[in-house]
């Protein structure tokens, strides 16, 4: 028996050093609070035990600020407004149209275009609005019908008569008309004064070369020379009509002067693209779905 009493003395003294550790401790730490991260946990206001009473469950927990925390690197988070066109457009290449937010408003130019099998598939000829001879029977887009149809009347009722001296072509018919300017002209000439396969607008079938009786071949600037382009150039907009080449407009179009060239985007659009002061093509480049 004798062997084990300094083990029990030792067990209480260590026991006892324990206790009076605790309790040390215990005196320095702010009562009812514990650090946690840079904030510290309270109990809720008004939550705390009176004198005497049982210590309440534990509940709702209040966050009582304490020293902040370093804030991480934020990402990047910029909004993209920029185009995704590219900016040396007029370079000669074969890049795909990119998505517009409809089909009539795609950027066609000579960086991008259309695949050689697009083709519309409600085509209908020009006989519909009121055309006839070879005219009527060019094929154009149904969506261009209507207002097709009210200009051709308003000129009438004018006294002017227009024909239509191209309406849609397909990529084909494009590589034989593209073929013809460069044996008329060169290559560097006709890159100027046609699109080509592809990137031609009356791909779409929405896009006239429109003319009048009399008027083929001659030279002059029709829009100003003949009294139906002198009213395309004021109304057709009205109709939803735009000149896709006016004059000037080669260094952002990348093609001659077209006074007789206009491309159906729709009457609101047409009306806002006048009111912009933008050539077509710099007006489309919202409309790109990207």
């Amino acid at each position: 028996m004798t062997h084990r009493r300094p083990f029990a003395v030792g067990l209480a003294l260590v026991l006892f050093v324990a206790v009076l550790a605790a309790a040390t401790v215990a005196a320095f730490l702010p009562a009812g609070n514990a650090p946690v991260g840079g904030a510290r946990i309270s109990p809720t206001p008004g939550s705390a035990p009176a004198s005497g009473a049982a210590s309440p469950s534990l509940g709702p927990e209040a966050v009582v600020p304490g020293p902040p925390l370093a804030r991480p690197v934020q990402p990047s988070n910029t909004a993209r407004f920029e185009t995704t066109l590219v900016d040396d457009h007029c370079v000669d290449r074969d890049l795909p149209a990119v998505p517009a937010t409809d089909i009539v408003l795609t950027v066609l130019d000579r960086s991008y275009g259309l695949p050689s099998d697009y083709a519309p598939d409600d085509l209908v000829p020009a006989s519909a609005a009121g055309f006839s001879g070879v005219s009527g029977n060019r094929l154009i887009s149904a969506r261009i019908l209507d207002d097709l149809s009210a200009m051709h009347a308003a000129m009438t009722d004018a006294g002017l008569t227009i024909l239509l001296d191209s309406a849609y072509r397909s990529y084909a018919t494009q590589v034989t008309t593209f073929d013809r300017w460069v044996a008329q002209l060169g290559t560097a000439e006709a890159l100027a004064r046609s699109a080509r396969p592809g990137h031609s607008e009356h791909q779409l079938g929405t896009a006239l070369d429109i003319t009048s009786p009399g008027w083929g071949g001659r030279f002059g600037d029709w829009a100003a020379d003949s009294p139906e382009g002198a009213w395309l150039v004021e109304h057709a907009w009205e109709y939803g009509f735009v000149m896709s080449y006016p004059w000037d407009s080669q260094p952002d179009t990348c093609f001659s002067y077209e006074p007789w060239h206009y491309r159906w985007i729709g009457r609101d659009a047409a009306a806002e693209q006048r009111s912009s002061g933008l050539f077509l093509r710099q007006f489309l480049e919202r409309f790109v779905d990207g």
